[in-house]
């Protein structure tokens, strides 16, 4: 699937993620816009595309084969770089990074809001995409993901489960999720002047995320541990969709479904393993490099996804 709108709107990414990068070196960014700006995505523009997503999708089992398969097959890719880190990496923090950052992708923040660019008239697909995000990629990076960084770090310290489900209970978009689920159950649609609204504030979502990682661009970031990035970002950006692709081979889904799960596992490395990585003195530069360079990747692989593989 590509046409000239999907061309457009894949140049448009790559626009916006350079826009960020100059923003930030001509000092109109700096470091706290930044955080701010994450901060302000993930509470308002991110949970009103979720609502507003899942309420005019219609409920199908499919979903919970998302979720299901999702798990699997996540929880199977996180082996393999186990096994492999073992054989290839001789330091234990950058094994954590490659299990979590390899495998986990930047699903909420980035791959929910581009799964909806692309496909703004498939609320199914989004739903899709949502369900995804939320019962696989953050109900493991703030589970196992967290357990396999502390387990690896420097820093020490143990792992609190029941803390850690009290942060992914914290974030607005499990919030949102559960509204709008409920909402889609219910069969109730809300105001009209609501819907526009929630769509008007998720249609920000995209151009403000991509600005902010645009703006975390930094190229000394390779220095001289670029072979375990690459390693990294080849985990994410290639391994596991084509891992997604060939089990979708098997398992027959609706089209909506397993296209947002195809697009889900092609998303960079997800963004608040490099938070934890810092916390647990992981290799946070690695696990802060493979973020930002998993994106530039991801984003110019697309296309080839798009292409191939929908």
């Amino acid at each position: 699937m590509i046409n000239g709108e999907v061309q457009r709107l894949v140049g448009m990414f790559f626009l916006l993620l350079a826009l960020g990068w100059v923003l930030r070196r001509a000092g109109v960014l700096k470091e706290s816009n930044i955080g701010w700006l994450s901060g302000f995505i993930v509470a308002v523009p991110l949970p009103a595309l979720v609502v507003g997503a899942l309420i005019r999708a219609h409920f199908s089992p499919a979903l919970f084969w998302v979720w299901l398969l999702g798990l699997l097959i996540t929880g199977a890719g996180m082996l393999l770089p186990w096994v492999l880190g073992r054989v290839m990496l001789q330091r234990a923090g950058a094994r954590g990074v490659l299990i979590v950052s390899g495998t986990l992708g930047n699903t909420g923040f980035l791959g929910t809001p581009l799964v909806a660019a692309l496909y703004p008239d498939q609320p199914g697909t989004v739903a899709a995409a949502v369900t995804f995000d939320m019962g696989v990629t953050a109900l493991l990076v703030n589970t196992v993901g967290i357990a396999v960084l502390a387990r690896y770090g420097k820093a020490g310290g143990g792992f609190e489960w029941r803390e850690n489900l009290r942060r992914l209970v914290r974030m607005p978009v499990f919030w949102a999720t559960l509204i709008g689920y409920g909402l889609m159950l219910a069969r109730w649609q809300p105001p009209a002047l609501v819907l526009f609204t929630l769509e008007r504030l998720g249609q920000i979502t995209v151009p403000l995320a991509l600005l902010t990682i645009g703006a975390m661009v930094r190229w000394r970031m390779l220095g001289a541990r670029w072979r375990v990035l690459m390693l990294v970002v080849a985990f994410k950006c290639m391994l596991m969709p084509l891992l997604v692709w060939g089990v979708l081979h098997v398992v027959a889904l609706p089209d909506f479904a397993a296209r947002a799960m195809l697009l889900q596992s092609a998303m960079p490395s997800v963004m608040v393993s490099a938070v934890y990585a810092s916390l647990y003195q992981t290799e946070p530069e690695l696990a802060t490099a493979a973020v930002v360079v998993s994106a530039v990747v991801a984003l110019a692989c697309l296309p080839l996804w798009l292409r191939w593989f929908l």
